[in-house]
């Protein structure tokens, strides 16, 4: 089931190109990519998007950009119709002999960078795929040590797991670690320009300084020693000579406590912040029937819903703040309140809505690093009015079975003046409607048919039995625990 996030068709001229690459690096700081996975990405694609212009023009007019993804696999799709041009098909070797050149068009440099992406011609269509590389971020460790052989020891034996920066002097480490910060310090105890114990009182000063995990390592076996390191408050204590094993093993215990510290008190602020907010819709409203099931992710998730009855028509939104924990519920009671004033007063139709709402959080940068999808539903007798920016599509479900509502938009506050387009659906007797959060699909089996496996032969005379049993298939297919928020909303025409 691919959920898209964005999709656009350009002009084939040099003033789109500089464009998309601009809006290439907006996107990936979205989604949190790493400066290096940003850099590949657009180097990749404004080489095959440059090809495009320079030698393949004659037959190109247009190009469209799509990112979509397909359980969390995120993927940057380009599409024309000119003439065919493979650039997995073209020998680079005689301009690619170990070092990257520009030459050749810039196929070395799109072989080199995307090996995992493919191209494909069919119905008058190319498409070049582009898949986004998982993040697997290390931690940082900063090592402080005057003795210049242990400290590349100590590296040596943390840099397959972590990033390790080593600083010999103690005043440089804590230039570093106050400009930078890291993820845990290792300090030794005795050293000439500061002792261990006033290293570690200055870190304590700094901003997240006191809650940094941190080890001391010494040679000296004193008992007084010892007992001054534990009224420190430090995290774990190591007598030289040290070993690859026990520090890599105090390494992983630290900060795997400190992982299950952060995560209780997250859990703890996120319970305290969804309580009063948690996602509700009345079980009736006029002649339509409402249904919803809801679960949090173990860390927090941004899912919301809202709704809003203006006697002749009715309002729901289903919304989801891409990200986990407290921010991204902070940021999805913040839209709910945004969306409060903004529909309170009188009915709007679900396309002026995203377009009005998009366009305020561009200029007001509100979600600069992360991203809102949302699906907007409007009800009039019985008629459904859908409108969605980079929400999972919708189904119609009845006794034939279920259908895919084709219905697309861009995320929210990705670009100024921003344009959205509704699908209008005529329900009839049987027919139900069912809307989602991608936290349905993001938690379950990878490896199943997420889509078939819950709606394949559901069948139920009410939206709520329908639910009943949609849920029941979604929590047996649930590996563990929840990821991200799940929420599932059937809607149908009551007998009325």
């Amino acid at each position: 089931m691919k959920t898209q996030l964005f999709a656009k068709q350009y002009p084939l001229k040099l003033d789109s190109i500089s464009e998309v690459r601009r809006l290439l690096t907006t996107l990936c700081q979205q989604l949190a990519l790493e400066q290096s996975e940003i850099d590949r990405v657009t180097l990749v694609l404004a080489e095959y998007l440059s090809n495009l212009y320079f030698h393949n023009q004659g037959s190109v007019n247009w190009f469209s950009i799509e990112l979509a993804g397909v359980k969390s696999n995120w993927y940057f799709e380009v599409s024309d119709s000119g003439d065919s041009f493979n650039p997995y098909k073209i020998n680079v070797n005689d301009i690619f002999n170990g070092e990257l050149l520009t030459g050749g068009m810039g196929l070395a440099l799109i072989q080199k960078n995307n090996h995992c992406g493919y191209y494909e011609s069919g119905n008058g269509i190319n498409k070049f795929t582009c898949p986004l590389k998982e993040q697997k971020k290390k931690l940082n460790v900063v090592i402080v040590d005057d003795d210049q052989t242990l400290l590349w020891a100590y590296k040596g034996y943390l840099q397959h797991d972590f990033v390790v920066h080593i600083f010999s002097a103690a005043g440089l480490a804590l230039k570093y670690i106050q400009h930078e910060g890291c993820d845990l310090i290792i300090a030794d105890i005795h050293m000439p320009e500061m002792s261990g114990f006033e290293f570690r009182l200055k870190v304590e000063s700094f901003e997240k300084g006191a809650l940094t995990p941190f080890v001391f390592l010494t040679g000296d076996d004193n008992l007084s020693v010892q007992e001054q390191a534990a009224e420190a408050s430090i995290d774990g204590y190591l007598i030289k000579p040290i070993t690859k094993t026990p520090l890599v093993a105090v390494c992983n215990r630290v900060i795997r406590r400190t992982n299950q510290l952060a995560l209780h008190y997250q859990q703890r602020i996120v319970e305290s912040l969804s309580r009063p907010f948690k996602p509700s819709l009345p079980p009736k409203s006029d002649n339509w029937n409402f249904s919803l099931a809801h679960t949090p992710a173990s860390e927090g998730g941004g899912d919301f819903v809202f709704f809003h009855d203006y006697g002749e028509s009715k309002l729901l939104i289903l919304g989801d703040i891409m990200g986990h924990g407290p921010v991204a519920k902070f940021h999805s009671f913040a839209i709910m309140g945004y969306l409060e004033g903004l529909i309170a007063s009188a009915p709007t139709c679900p396309s002026v809505l995203l377009a009005g709402l998009s366009n305020r959080l561009y200029l007001n940068q509100l979600l600069e690093t992360s991203m809102l999808t949302c699906i907007v539903i409007k009800l009039t007798g019985q008629t459904c009015e859908i409108a969605t920016a980079g929400h999972p599509q919708p189904y119609l479900l009845n006794d034939a079975g279920y259908k895919a509502i084709d219905c697309k938009g861009t995320v929210l506050g990705l670009l100024p003046d921003e344009t959205y387009t509704a699908v209008t659906v005529q329900l009839k007797a049987g027919d139900k409607l069912f809307f989602y959060s991608d936290g349905i699909f993001e938690n379950i089996d990878r490896n199943c048919d997420c889509i078939d496996n819950i709606l394949s032969g559901i069948k139920g005379a009410t939206a709520q039995s329908m639910l009943d049993q949609l849920w029941l298939r979604f929590e047996a297919l649930l590996p563990g625990q929840l990821q991200d928020d799940a929420t599932a909303i059937v809607i149908d025409l009551n007998d009325k």
